[in-house]
C-alpha cells in the first residue's frame, strides 16, 4: 500500500497550501482587492485535491483491512486514509535493537510487527513513566505527531457518530446540537432530562471505559470537577491537585482507550488480510480486558462478516 502513503502524504502536504491561499484570497476581499495568480492557483490546488480525494477512496477500497472498517460507522475516507497512510504492516521489518538498552526501535518506514509499535509510533503507547508521551524540551519527539492528531480526529469521529442523547419523556435519541430543537418541539411545556447513550459498538465501549474509570476514582476517594472549577496556579494556568481529576480528563482518558481499541482492531484484520500470523490469539488483553475481544465483534454490521 506505499501507494496510498504517498497520496495521504501528498494530500495532507497540499491541504496546508491551499489553506494558505484560501487565507490570501480572504484577506485580498476584505481589502476590495483581487489577484487572478492566487486565485488561479487556488483553482488548481483545489483541482489536484479533488484528484487525491477520488484516488484515495479508490486505494482505500483495495486496503486489506477494507472490509472491517467500512462497516464502522462514522469512519470517513479522509480520516481513515490519514491513519493508516503512514503505517504499513510488515514481518519483522523496520526494527533494530540498541546494543546498550536492548530496546526494539522501528526505524526508517514506519513497519510494524506489533500493536505496541502502532501504538508507540502513532503517540498512544506509554512512556518510561507509564504515562501518556509528551513532548520533552531538548529531545525528539518519540511518536509521529501528526499521526497522532489523525488517530484523535478518527476517535472524535467515532464519537459524534454512535453519541445519542436520550430524552426521558419519550426514549428518542437525538444528537448533542438537536436537543433544544427537540424540547421546543415535542415537549414544549415539560421538563425533560437527557442522557448519554451510545449507537454503535465502539460509542458503547467509550461509555463503558468511561463509567469503570469513574467509579474506580470516586470508589478511590477521588473527586471529579469540570475543568472551570480547577484551581490556578501562579502563571495563571489551571492544575489538577492531588485526588482531583477534571471531566475533561476523564473523556480523554476513555477516549485513549477507545482509540487503542480501534488501532488493536484494525492491526489484528490488517495482519491477518496481509497472511501474517497475529501476535496473539484474538484477545486483545494489552487493554486489560479479562475476555476475548475479537475484531469483528466492533463492527456495525456484523451480519457481513466474511466467513
Amino acid at each position: 500500500m506505499d501507494t496510498l502513503s504517498r497520496l495521504v502524504d501528498s494530500k495532507m502536504s497540499l491541504e496546508k497550501e491551499t489553506t494558505r491561499h484560501k487565507i490570501r484570497m480572504s484577506h485580498l476581499k476584505l481589502q476590495g482587492r483581487t489577484c487572478e495568480d492566487t486565485a488561479k492557483v487556488l483553482e488548481m490546488l483545489l483541482g489536484v485535491e479533488s484528484f487525491l480525494d477520488i484516488r484515495i477512496a479508490d486505494l482505500l477500497k483495495q486496503h486489506p483491512a477494507y472490509p472491517w472498517f467500512s462497516r464502522i460507522k462514522g469512519v470517513g475516507n479522509e480520516n481513515i486514509a490519514k491513519c493508516i497512510g503512514p503505517i504499513r504492516i510488515k514481518p519483522e521489518k523496520g526494527y533494530r535493537k540498541d546494543k546498550e538498552t536492548k530496546k526494539i526501535e522501528l526505524v526508517d518506514l514506519p513497519f510494524a510487527s506489533t500493536i505496541s509499535g502502532v501504538w508507540s509510533y502513532s503517540g498512544w503507547g506509554l512512556d518510561e513513566d507509564h504515562k501518556a508521551p509528551k513532548p520533552k524540551e531538548g529531545q525528539p519527539l518519540s511518536y509521529n505527531k501528526q499521526l497522532r492528531t489523525m488517530w484523535w480526529r478518527l476517535g472524535t469521529a467515532l464519537l459524534q457518530a454512535g453519541l445519542r442523547q436520550k430524552c426521558s419523556k419519550c426514549g428518542k435519541l437525538v444528537g448533542q446540537k438537536s436537543v433544544e430543537e427537540h424540547i421546543l418541539k415535542v415537549h414544549p411545556n415539560q421538563s425533560a432530562e437527557f442522557s448519554t447513550a451510545g449507537t454503535t459498538w465502539f460509542s458503547n465501549y467509550y461509555l463503558r471505559e468511561k463509567a469503570k474509570d469513574i467509579e474506580r476514582w470516586l470508589n478511590n476517594g477521588g473527586k471529579i470537577v469540570p475543568a472551570t472549577k480547577l484551581p490556578k496556579d501562579s502563571k495563571g494556568k489551571r492544575y489538577e491537585p492531588p485526588g482531583t481529576m477534571s471531566e475533561g480528563h476523564i473523556h480523554n482518558r476513555a477516549l485513549r482507550k477507545m482509540i487503542k481499541m480501534v488501532q488493536a482492531g484494525l492491526f489484528l484484520v490488517w495482519r491477518e488480510a496481509e497472511g501474517l500470523p497475529p501476535t496473539k490469539p484474538y484477545a486483545i488483553d494489552k487493554l486489560g480486558h479479562d475476555s476475548m475481544i475479537y475484531p469483528w465483534e466492533m463492527v456495525d454490521s456484523p451480519s457481513q462478516k466474511p466467513e
